[in-house]
């Protein structure tokens, strides 16, 4: 081989050793980039709850003792102020100082808001500030009067986050739902059936339902809102029903929908019944509203 051919390869190899090098240690790079936002997200797992609240500057109440901001490792959350539950998810940076806290609410009149905010952690205190109107993102974890901002500091509590999440969802599905449609293996119900239909959950999970006011179906429902879609398995205990159905459930703008296989069957993995699936697809409306909260951002 000459001596051109010989060079000729060798800057051919060495060309394809360093594309090859840069994109190993570029993905490895990459990687280490993304651990800092998870550890950081690692950090604020937990249960917190309100300590101090204030509105453009002047002191609120913190808030009733059960109110809770439940933070998952993944980056999403969920508000429990009385009986309403505000979902969402957060991204952080803690490159900037102060660290930066940016919030997406998943539900309710404010669904899709997404807020520029900044927060400071020590220890077992999260401060949190966020604006009012508009989306700058405060320079300073502070509160004066007149700033336009909201400010809440938090105090971590000892309680588990699925354990605390479980009861949070008892609490958001508890009520009577009116059924709005209903599908079982791809074949709707009519309209006029559904308005003789209600579902009744209490506060442990136990449900009812009822055809014209009449039991057809009772059982009791476990539950676990830390999955992706939500989980909840059905055992039947009355009625028609028999076995224990696996399910997937989501609440949305106050519908409850419920999408589950026959009992013995696998768990659906999406909300969709369609022919041949074996799969019912349920949705409800929520009879009761809960009583309007304005503080329904963490």
């Amino acid at each position: 081989m000459s001596s051109r051919m010989q060079k000729f390869s060798s800057r051919k190899i060495a060309a394809a050793v360093s594309l090859a090098l840069s994109l190993t240690f570029g993905g490895v790079a990459a990687a280490a980039d993304e651990n800092p936002t998870k550890d950081e997200l690692a950090s604020l797992e937990g249960v917190w709850s309100f300590v101090q609240v204030k509105v453009d500057g002047k002191e609120q109440p913190a808030g009733r003792e059960a109110d809770r901001m439940i933070i998952q490792k993944d980056g999403r959350y969920a508000v429990v102020q009385g009986p309403r539950i505000t979902h969402g998810t957060i991204k952080v940076d803690a490159a900037h100082s102060p660290k930066h806290y940016d919030i997406t609410i998943g539900n309710g009149r404010l669904k899709g808001l997404s807020v520029l905010a900044a927060y400071e952690l020590s220890g077992d205190t999260l401060t949190i500030c966020m604006p009012l109107g508009g989306n700058e993102r405060p320079t300073a974890v502070e509160s004066k009067v007149g700033d336009r901002r909201l400010f809440e500091v938090f105090k971590r509590e000892h309680e588990d986050v699925k354990d605390t999440l479980i009861a949070a969802g008892r609490r958001e599905l508890s009520g009577t739902w009116q059924s709005v449609s209903y599908a079982l293996d791809g074949k709707k119900a009519s309209d006029d059936d559904m308005k003789k239909i209600q579902l009744v959950f209490d506060a442990q999970g136990k449900t009812t339902a009822l055809n014209e006011g009449k039991v057809f179906l009772a059982s009791t429902t476990k539950i676990d809102p830390t999955a992706t879609p939500a989980t909840i398995d059905i055992t039947f205990t009355g009625g028609e029903g028999k076995g224990t159905a696996l399910g997937i459930y989501k609440i949305e703008d106050g519908v409850l929908t419920i999408c589950r296989s026959a009992p013995g069957k696998p768990r659906p993995a999406e909300f969709a019944s369609n022919p041949g699936s074996g799969l019912t697809l349920m949705s409800y409306k929520h009879k009761t509203a809960g009583p309007k909260i304005l503080r329904a951002v963490p």
